[in-house]
């Protein structure tokens, strides 16, 4: 009878440890293959990601060969309109494009304990250069995320110095007036801050050339300074108060 009592005990005793290891082994399967199927989803998101950015830098380069006006803010208006890049440089001596443009998506995770956003965004360069003849190239790279998002605060800045410039009476719409809601606090040595480069007013028009400064850091390349000049346009109201929108474009020139 001890027998039997002291085997049933055992017997009980391998079943409360059998079974949280097994459920402890369903956890960790069902854990890994959702990550595994989390990494195989986010790998196709991204690849979407990177056929997207090549169709656009193909359309690009094929409006670029089309186009009448060979002018480099022509090109530049053109990369922008297919990019959305807001920081697009300009090799005169080679004639080259250079522009960044971060672009992101989604797709459906399975759950998991860490919580999977399922979201994804990537970070591309388009480079454009002109063949012998009229055609013109596209290549396109994946690079850093903080490359991009130099761009992104650059385009950010844009925005909030056009609505700035919106809200000034048309008498404040000189270079110092600009200079003043690029840089409100005007704090010495900010080698950053935006710089209004001219000011010119034709009748009810005004336009600003201003230059947006960046940086941004990565391991194989340490600090790196990015600039983009653009140019802000704002008509004013016949009766000379505030009007807007500002319209602001990327040109090659400050």
């Amino acid at each position: 009878m001890r027998r039997a009592v002291t085997t049933g005990a055992l017997v009980l005793l391998n079943v409360l440890l059998i079974v949280p290891l097994a459920l402890a082994g369903y956890l960790g399967f069902s854990f890994w293959h959702a990550e595994r199927e989390n990494d195989r989803r986010r790998q196709a998101a991204a690849d979407a990601l990177l056929r997207q950015a090549r169709d656009a830098a193909d359309r690009a380069a094929d409006a670029l060969t089309a186009s009448r006006d060979t002018g480099a803010d022509a090109s530049l208006a053109v990369i922008r309109e297919h990019t959305g890049s807001p920081l697009i440089t300009h090799d005169a001596d080679r004639d080259v494009f250079t522009a960044v443009a971060a672009r992101s998506g989604r797709y459906d995770p399975e759950r998991t304990p860490l919580g999977d956003p399922g979201e994804v965004e990537r970070c591309f360069v388009h480079t454009y250069a002109r063949r012998p003849g009229a055609a013109w190239t596209s290549a396109v790279a994946e690079r850093d995320a903080d490359v991009c998002r130099a761009g992104d605060r650059i385009d950010a800045r844009v925005r909030s110095a056009g609505l700035g410039m919106a809200d000034l009476d048309a008498e404040r719409l000189t270079r110092a007036g600009v200079q003043g809601v690029l840089d409100p606090h005007g704090l010495p040595g900010d080698e950053d801050r935006p710089e209004a480069r001219d000011v010119e007013r034709k009748g009810r028009t005004v336009v600003a050339l201003v230059l947006f400064r960046e940086r941004y850091w990565t391991p194989q390349e340490g600090t790196v300074r990015v600039a983009q000049c653009y140019r802000l346009t704002r008509v004013t109201d016949p009766g000379g108060g505030a009007a807007g929108p500002v319209t602001a474009v990327p040109v090659s020139v400050c």
